[in-house]
């Protein structure tokens, strides 16, 4: 006896327990999904794909709490201290399998909606990695432009060529390849063209690889993303509605099992009562004195 009461006592708590951690948790985490919607911007594919990322990194959470919840109710049911047909037990469960149902549809639609925003911000990145890459190149462009007429501006001038790379540099030092290359441009002016060409194939080259490069990571970004999004809201939906339809199934068969408790057996007609036998009567009284032996 001792112990079935420290087992109920025990129960009670484990259900209470459950029940506040599992309600605790999906309101929680429908809380932060409704923040994360404002303020909204329908406009802009990275706003979708940071929504429907986070919802789909927290959507575990409100799966536990469904756990949880049906849990601590179990636990109340076997230990006696409600039944399955109390009435807030079947509300609870109603509003626990609507509340599955519903994340389930929205977890299916995200599969799809996460992709399009992953594909969409990629696309995006893309479009912004190739303006900076025009920009780089019209800088590397005009700076040659300026390079090659500053050359020639000093090419032209009178003076020997060292004293002109001095006077144009100041106090910088001067390597052996600058001033053999200096004097190789004031021997030959169109060396200057050629050693331009150089450097912008170079630098164009260079800013063409970066772009590049960034390109194929912002792609394999985007579909990495999809990959592991996309089969994480497909296990969480998948969850979400076996949880209602299970749940559904259940409630039908309680309603049969209700309905088959309350079904009444067919009155049976009243029986007409019998006619009751009478005796046969007795002899009449005689006159005679009684024999006395």
């Amino acid at each position: 006896m001792m112990k079935s009461k420290e087992s109920k006592t025990s129960l009670a708590l484990a259900s209470r327990g459950l029940k506040l951690a599992g309600t605790v948790l999906i309101l929680i985490t429908l809380l932060n999904f409704i923040l994360l919607i404002v303020p909204p911007d329908l406009g802009s594919p990275s706003w979708w794909l940071n929504l429907t990322t986070q919802i789909i990194q927290q959507g575990i959470i409100p799966l536990i709490g469904v756990a949880a919840l049906l849990a601590g109710i179990a636990c109340e049911v076997v230990s006696g201290a409600a039944t399955e047909n109390d009435t807030w037990i079947e509300t609870i469960k109603k509003r626990t399998f609507r509340l599955s149902f519903v994340l389930g549809l929205i977890f299916l639609i995200l599969i799809p909606g996460h992709a399009l925003a992953a594909l969409a911000s990629s696309q995006q990145a893309i479009q912004r990695i190739d303006r900076e890459a025009n920009r780089s190149l019209e800088q590397i462009e005009l700076q040659l432009q300026q390079q090659q007429q500053l050359y020639l501006g000093i090419i032209e001038r009178d003076g020997e060529p060292e004293a002109l790379l001095e006077e144009f540099l100041g106090d910088e030092p001067l390597t052996e390849d600058q001033l053999a290359q200096f004097e190789e441009f004031v021997e030959n002016p169109e060396s200057i063209e050629r050693q331009i060409q150089t450097f912008r194939a170079s630098l164009v080259e260079r800013v063409q690889t970066r772009s590049s490069s960034a390109k194929e990571r912002s792609r394999f970004g985007a579909w990495k993303s999809i990959a592991r999004f996309g089969l994480t809201s497909i296990m969480l939906s998948t969850c979400y509605l076996n949880i209602a339809f299970l749940g559904r199934g259940m409630g039908k068969t309680g309603k049969r099992t209700k309905a088959k408790k309350v079904k009444r057996r067919p009155v049976t007609p009243p029986t007409a009562p019998k006619p009751k036998t009478r005796r046969a009567p007795g002899p009449p009284p005689s006159d005679d004195p009684p024999f006395m032996p």
